[in-house]
């Protein structure tokens, strides 16, 4: 009996902290598929020339964007975008965007104090975004955006 009772002991003193955890992991995971939506409302948004869902993923009048990109006698030069509500409007307006079943994917994500986000994105064989999300008054958008070409 006294063995029982030690066993049960050590069964309940291990299911305290496992508790006390699963409320951080839940915290945790619904902060990741809040990410994950906001990635891919940037990406399906910019494929489906979404307004919606471009405005949605960005903090549109704060945000901004670096990349270094290719000119036409193939030199490379870092360029940015400081006005990210026209890059936005420009994306949503394309008249023959390439559709929303394009082929991208999360390579990594790492959350730091529950408050901001970096998000490694590969998009078909185009672009790898450095995404930064930031969370504020609980939204995860997305407040910075560096690319580089594939």
């Amino acid at each position: 009996m006294k063995k029982i009772a030690i066993a049960l002991a050590v069964l309940l003193g291990l299911a305290v902290p496992v508790s006390a955890d699963g409320h951080k992991n839940k915290a945790k995971s619904e902060d990741k598929a809040a990410i994950e939506t906001a990635v891919f409302d940037y990406f399906h948004g910019q494929g489906e020339a979404s307004r919606e869902r471009l405005f949605r993923a960005f903090d549109a009048e704060n945000s901004s964007m670096v990349g270094v990109t290719r000119g036409e006698d193939g030199t490379e030069a870092v360029r940015s975008w400081k006005d990210m509500t026209e890059v936005l409007s420009r994306w949503a307006a394309n008249d023959n965007p390439p559709g929303g079943d394009r082929d991208g994917e999360i390579l990594s994500m790492d959350i730091v104090d529950d408050r901001i986000a970096v998000v490694m994105f590969r998009s078909a064989d185009r672009f790898y975004d450095a995404l930064t999300l930031g969370k504020v008054n609980g939204e995860w958008k997305i407040i910075a955006k560096a690319f580089v070409l594939q």
